[in-house]
């Protein structure tokens, strides 16, 4: 009876404080671009966040393979994530249906059912297409030529046309255009990619511009994959788009260089912002654009922008980014690291991990509105020129965690406190974090320095707050580890689910410092020298 009863005051104990805290969503998302064949074991990861912890349960074709207690280093990805290692030999070639769920460690919260996602077991190689499909601008014909290495095609719209789904176009050394790209569909992704051999550099491909037949940015084919090359487009200024990508098409963008040769003053988006699409992007850079605006991005680098880097929209997943010079120049923009303001729809399960922005003369986190389900995880912001009027202000969001940010030289006010709700703030490092209302119910500060009080703030937000002058590594060299004589050094109190910092160096358990950097030097995951 005493041990029932123990456990049952136990239970009670936990119900009663998820609801005085509310329960809350589990934030997940897949770190796998989908319709991939896989010949070799294959680890496939989800990043997921909760203020109480998380676990992450995998199913293949609907059977239970593992429950994953705690995030480890990815090296596929190399992202600290929930992963599993899929080996195809044990199943026949064709598709793997994947599933996930990400459940909170605290009872009574509610887990996450993940979209499940299409993989493709190849290990006998019954999917692959053996003969690739080569291309030459300048010395190929689309009339007398037959895709071969010897007698390549001339244009990339032929060369798609003669290939099959999971097929390969090879492009030689030149430049491209982009033209006639319609109705290509696919189970898995057709690679169109620079000839083996060539860097990037040497193979562009120009996707909208006035030239002689000239290209066009519209784009209809499904489950391209475009790797190691530079796309680029060359308009006249004015609003437009690199790639406006149609209704319900896939479209991978792998180990490219996307730019406007008009620079970010132009008027160009890397894509449109609406239509249903689906673009995923990793190992890449965007750069001299307006807006970048992508659903999946993972170790990317997105230099000199115009306006926003993310706006906020569901399912919006960034993961291992940095980003090097916002800044609106002379023009009307409203530049912002990420923006939220979408009023005719909801926004939920966004995740910004492990990013960083260095001379950003933008506002930092903007907006609000009708959004849920929100994890910014190892954020640095460095504002530049320092004497810009810019914040970072927030509203109208609820269960939001903000954990391990580093901001420098921006104040993060909580413009909107009256109303959010279920706010985990966590083991920041601020010039100044303010609110309206410094102890509003539904906000959970914890562990945040604040180099100075703003707006007339009698108290500093939260439990365990510390203030004073923040002492950083080495400025010049854009090191923001907090250095040993910091107030922010060494008194952190880490969240659950991140056991390493921005650079994936793991951080000290014990005593870690405060914001988004580990103690120890540099010497893991780096996006991109600064440019």
């Amino acid at each position: 009876m005493f041990r029932i009863s123990s456990c049952l005051f136990c239970s009670l104990a936990i119900l009663a404080a998820i609801t005085a805290a509310q329960a809350t969503q589990a934030i997940a998302n897949w770190d796998v671009v989908p319709y991939q064949r896989i010949s070799e074991p294959f680890k496939a990861g989800v990043v997921a966040f909760h203020e109480s912890g998380v676990n992450v349960q995998f199913h293949i074709n609907g059977e239970a393979t593992a429950l994953i207690e705690e995030p480890t280093l990815n090296p596929r990805t190399n992202v600290w994530e929930y992963w599993i290692e899929i080996d195809p030999a044990k199943y026949p070639d064709g598709p793997l249906r994947v599933s996930a769920t990400a459940i909170p460690d605290d009872h009574g919260h509610e887990a996450r059912d993940l979209e499940t996602i299409t993989l493709y077991a190849n290990s006998q190689g019954s999917l692959n297409y053996s003969e690739p499909v080569w291309a030459d601008a300048a010395k190929g014909s689309d009339e007398t030529g037959n895709g071969s290495e010897a007698s390549p095609f001339a244009s990339i719209k032929k060369a798609v046309e003669s290939t099959q789904s999971g097929g390969t176009v090879y492009l030689k050394a030149g430049d491209y255009k982009l033209q006639g790209m319609w109705g290509f569909n696919g189970d898995y992704w057709t690679t169109i990619s620079a000839a083996p051999g060539l860097s990037r550099e040497d193979v562009t491909v120009l996707t909208a511009g006035k030239v002689p037949e000239s290209s066009t940015a519209r784009y209809a084919a499904n489950k391209i994959r475009w790797q190691n090359l530079s796309l680029y487009c060359d308009r006249n200024p004015g609003p437009g788009y690199i790639f406006y990508i149609n209704n319900g098409q896939h479209v991978w963008f792998d180990g490219v260089d996307i730019s406007d040769k008009q620079g970010r003053c132009a008027g160009t988006d890397f894509a449109n912002p609406h239509g249903g699409k689906i673009v995923y992007l990793t190992d890449s850079i965007v750069r001299d654009v307006a807006n970048v605006q992508i659903n999946f991005q993972r170790n990317c680098e997105y230099l000199h922008i115009l306006g926003d880097v993310f706006r906020g929209a569901s399912n919006l997943t960034a993961i291992n980014i940095k980003i090097v010079d916002i800044n609106r120049e002379d023009s009307q923009a409203h530049p912002d690291f990420i923006q939220f303001y979408n009023p005719n729809q909801a926004i939920e399960n966004v995740i910004i991990y492990n990013v960083s922005a260095y001379d950003m003369s933008s506002q930092g986190f903007f907006g609000g509105g009708n959004t849920s389900d929100v994890a910014f995880v190892n954020i640095l912001i460095e504002k530049d020129p320092v004497d810009k009027p810019y914040f970072s202000q927030v509203g109208g969001m609820t269960h939001v965690l903000f954990w391990n940010i580093t901001m420098v030289d921006q104040i993060f006010n909580f413009r909107g406190a009256d109303s959010m709700d279920q706010i985990y703030v966590k083991n920041g490092a601020y010039t100044a974090l303010a609110s309206k209302v410094p102890e509003k119910e539904g906000f959970f500060i914890d562990a945040c320095h604040s180099s100075q009080k703003v707006f007339s703030m009698r108290k500093l937000l939260g439990v365990h707050a510390t203030t004073g002058e923040m002492i950083f590594a080495d400025v010049e060299k854009d090191d923001y580890r907090q250095a040993p004589d910091s107030p922010a050094y060494g008194n952190g109190i880490l969240p659950p689910g991140v056991p390493a910092d921005m650079d994936g160096i793991p951080y000290d358990t014990t005593a870690p410092n405060r914001g988004a950097f580990a103690k120890k030097n540099p010497g893991g995951r780096k996006a991109v020298a600064l440019y």
